[in-house]
């Protein structure tokens, strides 16, 4: 669980520094695969030596890093049913334009759960992100509740009982939730993104899954796709 500041890979074996406390170390390796996030390659966070090929690192600048949070809370009954009806999600549309992107939609993550379980997810972006970096987490869940408790009038909308509150923005080792496909992008920049570098520096990801991108069933697809392709790799070496 070190930080890793550099990859060089211009001699026969792969050089992987990593740094922390100020204390440097160096792992070498035939191969290595890239996991980081998107936002983190675009921020060049490591060194690659060589630099990375002029078509990889203009398909990282093309793909767009996309930010959201989301806010998890579980209740102590479902309050919402009577009013869903089995949904599995519900929308919300705020009253004042700088609210946009704050609970626009609420997620029932426990529908079917037999064991009684109570639990919304709700969804911060676009514009609501500057609110929420304003915002304790403990205010920020009671903005939330406020915009449950003008939903469900009818309703004695209880307390939760526990909440979690994402901070990707602010983790140094995400910086961002999704990839997507900016102006000026395609869906071959994810293509480029998951090709090896001679076939010794590998990458996976969300962020390199055409099929599959923002999701982690796209990141687990990637994660065997690339693991296929070094053991193939290893198989292959030595052989002309």
């Amino acid at each position: 669980n070190t930080p890793v500041t550099c990859i060089d890979y211009q001699n026969e074996f792969i050089a992987v520094v990593t740094e922390k406390n100020g204390r440097r170390q160096s792992f070498v390796a035939d191969y290595v695969l890239v996991t980081i996030p998107l936002s983190l390659l675009k921020k060049s966070t490591i060194k690659f030596l060589p630099a990375l090929p002029e078509w990889k690192q203009n398909a990282i600048d093309r793909l767009g890093a996309g930010i959201i949070e989301k806010v998890a809370l579980r209740f102590p009954r479902r309050f919402w049913d009577q009013t869903i009806q089995q949904a599995d999600f519900f929308a919300h549309v705020p009253s004042r334009g700088e609210m946009r992107g704050l609970c626009g939609i609420f997620y029932d993550m426990s529908l079917g759960a037999e064991d009684g379980c109570a639990v919304l997810m709700t969804i911060v972006s676009g514009e609501a992100l500057s609110l929420k970096a304003k915002l304790t987490d403990e205010e920020l869940v009671q903005r939330v509740m406020d915009v449950l408790r003008k939903m469900f009038p009818q309703e004695n909308v209880p307390e939760p009982e526990k909440w979690l509150v994402s901070h990707w923005t602010e983790d140094p080792f995400a910086g961002m939730a999704y990839s997507y496909v900016a102006a000026g992008s395609s869906g071959e920049d994810y293509d480029l993104l998951a090709r090896d570098i001679d076939k010794r520096v590998f990458f996976s990801g969300e962020a390199t899954n055409r099929q599959c991108p923002q999701t982690v069933t796209g990141a687990y697809l990637s994660g065997i796709r690339e693991a296929a392709k070094i053991a193939e790799a290893i198989g292959c070496k030595g052989n002309p």
